[in-house]
C-alpha cells in the first residue's frame, strides 16, 4: 500500500479536526440526551425557544441553518412532549411564536448539567488554561458565535 501523503495532510487540517470533535460532541451529547428521550436537534431547538420565547419556527431555523421541515418535526415533538406551545404571533396574522412550557423552564437546570458534562468530557485531556483558550480560538473563527 503506497502513502499518499493524505493521512499526514488530513490529520493537520482543521476543518477535518473540527469535523471530528463535532460529531464527538454529537455523540455524547445524544447519548446525555437519550434518557431525556430528546435528539440533538430537539435539545438545540429547544435551548433556542427557552433562550428566546416567541420566536417564529422561521426565526428558530434561520438560527441553525436547518431545512424548515426539521425544525417543523422537532417542534411537533417537543409539543407533543409538552417542552413548547405555539401561540399566535401579535405582529403577524399567519405566523405563530414558539414558547416554553413551565416543563421545559423546570428542565432548564437539567439540560445545563448535560452541556457541561459534555464539554467535560471532550476536553477533559485539556488543563483549564487550555480550555478557555480552545474556545477563545474557536469565537474567533467563528465571529457570529455569540451571536447566538
Amino acid at each position: 500500500m503506497s502513502d499518499t501523503g493524505f493521512g499526514a495532510t488530513r490529520r493537520s487540517s482543521i476543518g477535518w479536526l473540527v469535523q471530528r470533535v463535532a460529531a464527538a460532541a454529537e455523540r455524547e451529547m445524544a447519548a446525555r440526551l437519550e434518557p431525556l428521550g430528546l435528539s440533538v436537534l430537539q435539545f438545540a431547538v429547544l435551548v433556542a425557544v427557552l433562550e428566546r420565547p416567541g420566536a417564529s419556527q422561521a426565526e428558530i431555523g434561520a438560527r441553525f441553518g436547518q431545512p424548515a421541515y426539521a425544525i417543523s418535526r422537532a417542534l411537533d415533538s417537543l409539543e407533543t412532549a409538552g417542552l413548547v406551545e405555539r401561540r399566535p404571533d401579535p405582529r403577524s396574522r399567519r405566523a405563530k411564536g414558539v414558547h416554553p412550557t413551565e416543563a421545559a423552564r423546570a428542565r432548564a437546570p437539567e439540560l445545563q448539567t448535560i452541556v457541561a458534562e459534555t464539554n467535560a468530557a471532550l476536553t477533559a485531556p485539556l488543563g483549564a488554561d487550555e480550555r478557555q483558550a480552545l474556545a477563545e480560538l474557536l469565537r474567533r473563527i467563528l465571529p457570529d458565535a455569540d451571536r447566538d
